[in-house]
């Protein structure tokens, strides 16, 4: 009896000090940044350990009879940096070729050695989301305000539409080119590559999904209100990897470390392995 009650009190210590278990690994939380506004579209970039996010003006956001005003922000040694330039509204990383694409209301740009952005394609189109798969040299973009999905040689400046996918809030593509989307449906589904049809995944609720990413192991990961799932291509139930006391609005991966960002209003979170020390 008194060596189970050791083990129980060895075991709430460990979890007070390491309450955060992802995949039932212990982490540890730290905030890398407050600020006024919804932070959302993290991108890391693991070649400088820039993060990118764009900022929501949550007064705009509820507002039904204003547009709604966003900024794109680079996390850059726990200061936050304004691109100015454009109206960013998201970014992606193309870490093979050392690239930054910030999506904006009127084009793709590249981001320059001076933190501006530059233009290089679709003029005037209105991006909302960008994905850039690891293993291949394209750009999936969402344009509004339909919310269509297409995808981009970015090289021959040509686009076309990527077919039975209706439209796309958050968006992310695995390595074996399977499309992962929520649509007006608000329900999580997946376009098989080489399929027509697409999937939806079960028992996660209508309007629940905030954000996806594709992890260090090549896995999508999606936020949703109640925790961190992993979406499989062969299996219709999501794994739950880690339970959330909070909304997140984005998520993030460094590919290196196998850190995790999480956003939600007003804060971005940065989510680390625990030492083996620290849970003792």
């Amino acid at each position: 009896m008194l060596r189970y009650l050791f083990l129980l009190f060895v075991t709430l210590v460990a979890a007070n000090k390491c309450p955060y278990q992802f995949e039932g690994i212990p982490y540890t939380r730290k905030s890398m940044l407050t600020i006024k506004g919804l932070p959302t579209n993290l991108a890391y970039n693991s070649i400088n350990n820039d993060l990118y996010f764009t900022l929501i003006d949550i007064d705009s956001l509820q507002n039904d009879n204003e547009q709604t005003k966003m900024d794109q922000y680079i996390l850059r040694d726990g200061k936050p940096i304004k691109i100015d330039n454009i109206h960013g509204q998201a970014a992606a990383v193309d870490t093979n070729n050392g690239t930054v694409y910030i999506a904006s209301d009127d084009g793709l740009n590249i981001l320059n050695s001076t933190d501006h952005a530059n233009f290089i394609s679709l003029k005037d189109e209105d991006i909302v989301q960008i994905f850039k798969p690891i293993h291949k040299n394209e750009l999936y973009v969402v344009v509004f305000p339909e919310n269509e999905v297409y995808k981009l040689n970015v090289e021959k400046n040509e686009k076309r539409k990527v077919a039975y996918v209706p439209c796309a809030f958050i968006l992310a593509v695995d390595h074996h080119d399977n499309i992962y989307y929520e649509c007006d449906s608000k329900y999580v589904k997946v376009l098989l590559k080489d399929f027509s049809e697409p999937v939806e995944f079960v028992g996660i609720a209508k309007n629940n999904a905030r954000a996806m990413a594709v992890d260090m192991i090549g896995r999508v990961i999606l936020a949703a209100n109640d925790g961190i799932y992993h979406l499989r291509p062969d299996n219709i139930i999501p794994k739950k990897l880690m339970n959330l006391d909070f909304v997140p609005s984005a998520i993030a991966f460094d590919n290196k470390v196998g850190t995790m960002y999480l956003a939600t209003n007003g804060i971005i979170y940065e989510y680390s392995v625990a030492d083996a020390k620290t849970c003792v």
